[in-house]
């Protein structure tokens, strides 16, 4: 059988008005007038059968009978709030939209770590090379690759690298071909992203006028896989070739200094100090430094 209770509603303006210390901040606080409020506590005084509050000035103050009652129903108040936030907490998709070839090769490897530290989020990773947004679909963070990056309000940006941009191949094409300078890339397939424009921008950091040739593979993670194969050389980056170069799978042929663009971490400004995105934040720092840098403490969750 269910216990008999007096109408939450009222017990909710009663505890609202214990609270606020006035009928208007009862009102204001619960998103009704304070006339409403006032026949809440009168019904539940008439329900309990007792007085619960009592003129003081131009105001109203608990009774003793309404005081007690009080410090009765607070904690279970409070009790209800707590859960119904764990509820919400728990329930919580943070959704991530990050460019492949990152995604692929530093947050992967990563992302039960970035769990462990969001454990009441479902952490959703969303590789993607478009910004644009299908109606409804919900982003919290983006990881972005730009050249130039315009932010619009309620955006907000920290920039987390800027790494060197380079030419990758095989140990085996490289001492096969003999290549040691720009002119003698040009004899070998160069493979690119959905276009050729980051090797038009290298060749022109590096004072060419040549023309790139090759395939179109449609990400910098095919291109970069196409190398692997050794099937030409590739642009790769301080961040997606790390592993490869220190374990002697790809090779830099010659040293190049060409940084044509960041690595940008984007979230809404109102949002930027929440927990969960600050935990993101810092933890996405980590994942786009050093290899080393992923194991040091670090802040957040």
């Amino acid at each position: 059988m269910l216990p008999k209770l007096p109408p939450l509603v009222a017990l909710r303006a009663f505890h609202a008005l214990a609270l606020t210390g006035s009928v208007r901040a009862a009102g204001e606080a619960l998103g009704v007038s304070h006339t409403v409020v006032s026949r809440h506590v009168h019904n539940l005084e008439q329900a309990l059968g007792v007085t619960l509050v009592a003129p003081a000035g131009r105001g109203l103050q608990l009774t003793t009978e309404g005081l007690r009652f009080q410090q009765r129903i607070a904690p279970h108040f409070a009790g209800l709030a707590e859960a119904a936030a764990d509820l919400r907490r728990r329930g919580r998709r943070l959704t991530i939209r990050c460019v492949p070839g990152f995604a692929n090769v530093r947050v992967l490897p990563r992302l039960l770590e970035l769990q462990r530290r969001l454990p009441e989020c479902e952490v959703v990773l969303e590789p993607r090379l478009s910004r644009s947004r299908p109606m409804g679909v919900e982003v919290d963070v983006e990881i972005v690759y730009l050249e130039h990056l315009a932010v619009v309000p309620p955006l907000r940006q920290e920039r987390l690298a800027l790494p060197r941009v380079f030419p990758v191949m095989t140990p085996e094409l490289r001492d096969r071909q003999r290549i040691r300078d720009v002119e003698d890339l040009l004899r070998l397939p160069m493979l690119h992203e959905e276009s050729m424009d980051m090797w038009r921008h290298w060749l022109r950091a590096m004072r060419s006028s040549s023309q790139p040739h090759g395939s179109c593979l449609g990400t910098a993670q095919l291109a970069l896989d196409a190398a692997r194969l050794g099937q030409g050389v590739a642009l790769g980056n301080d961040l997606l070739v790390e592993e490869d170069l220190r374990c002697g799978r790809l090779v830099e042929p010659f040293p190049s200094e060409v940084r044509p663009k960041a690595y940008h971490f984007l979230a809404e400004a109102g949002r930027w100090d929440d927990p969960d995105i600050s935990a993101v934040r810092t933890w996405f720092h980590a994942c786009a430094g050093p290899s080393g840098a992923f194991h040091a403490p670090i802040g957040g969750k």
